[in-house]
């Protein structure tokens, strides 16, 4: 997890410096558990305006075990942080709220790290893609309207579910499991409201990917609450091939079930390996989330967390807000200092 967000997801239409724009404040909260590893609990306010977006995050990462405790030490910290975009000036700066200092850093910084990454991915042997020893025998992917109802923040919502889940075989150890990745997602009907919001996020989103090098031609809006799609493919055992890759149009056409502007998502992973080698190397899946998971669960779980899933992930809108700002008011803390 990548709390300085390179990529912002969330942003906002580039309008002239100095005039009265739509101004988009959105505040939400996040959870990420990994079992036996640790949780990250994050909440943030995003205030988009013109080509200016400021982000204020407050982060807290509780490990477990050894390692837990090594991860939050090294990567997943807990403070008060914020990050501010400049477009007009082609800046970035990371912001230390607990010093009250910032450092600013040139977009086209990150620009020239894209392109140094995707050099090294082109000239890395190991990269290129090898044929998967594992072998889908099944894999299905549904959404489910519930039907169910209710209040969230102020938000009438209706909930969906989407279950994904992956029978597959290793043709080399002969180790077979299921995958299952259920995610609830409460959506409210779009407003005019909504609208203009996700218009103005998703145009900013564009622009700062464009100056950082990254090709969006594929971006999917993250401000429709869909960032958990991306697990799909992170967690599949041939590393995206099933559901999305294999059956595009299936897979369309199952999200299309999906109506509204998402409030809450709540989703759980579960690799369910129908036995393990060993208790020191379990069986966890193939794929990139078979060894992602793999790693984090090399020390045996007690009974209880035996039972819960993998990974969860939960997102929920606390507010969201459209209206009338000049993006010059926009602006790093008044006081901070340059480091």
């Amino acid at each position: 997890m990548n709390r300085k967000r390179i990529v912002t997801l969330i942003a906002i239409a580039a309008l002239a410096i100095g005039t009265a724009s739509a101004a988009v404040t959105r505040s939400q909260k996040s959870e990420i558990s990994f079992k036996g590893f640790g949780t990250m609990s994050m909440s943030s306010t995003d205030l988009l305006a013109g080509d200016r977006k400021l982000s204020d995050t407050t982060a807290d990462f509780k490990g477990k075990g050894l390692l837990g405790g090594l991860a939050g030490k090294a990567m997943f910290r807990s403070g008060h942080t914020g990050d501010f975009i400049d477009l007009a000036a082609m800046t970035t700066a990371q912001i230390d709220h607990k010093k009250k200092t910032y450092t600013v850093t040139p977009i086209e910084k990150w620009a020239d790290m894209q392109k140094d990454a995707q050099n090294a991915q082109k000239g890395n042997p190991e990269a290129e893609k090898q044929e998967s020893k594992i072998r889908i025998v099944k894999s299905e992917f549904k959404v489910e309207d519930t039907g169910e109802t209710k209040t969230i923040n102020g938000f009438e919502c209706k909930k969906y579910v989407a279950l994904w889940t992956v029978e597959w075989e290793n043709t080399e150890t002969g180790d077979k499991g299921t995958d299952r990745l259920e995610t609830a997602t409460w959506t409210t009907p779009m407003t005019a409201d909504l609208q203009a919001a996700q218009a103005e996020e998703l145009a900013f989103s564009k622009a700062y990917l464009k100056a950082v090098g990254i090709d969006a031609r594929d971006f999917q809006k993250d401000v429709l609450g869909t960032q958990w799609i991306g697990l799909l493919a992170a967690f599949d055992p041939v590393n995206g091939q099933t559901t999305m890759k294999a059956e595009p149009g299936k897979f369309a056409s199952e999200m299309g079930k999906i109506k509204g502007f998402p409030i809450v998502v709540d989703g759980k992973y579960s690799p369910m390996p129908k036995f393990k080698k060993t208790e020191s190397e379990p069986s966890v899946g193939g794929g990139i989330g078979g060894k992602l998971i793999g790693g984090l669960l090399k020390k045996k779980a007690d009974p209880e967390e035996e039972k819960a899933p993998a990974v969860s992930f939960y997102t929920e809108i606390t507010a969201l807000t459209v209206s009338a700002l000049d993006p010059a008011t926009v602006q790093l803390p008044a006081g901070y200092k340059q480091k």
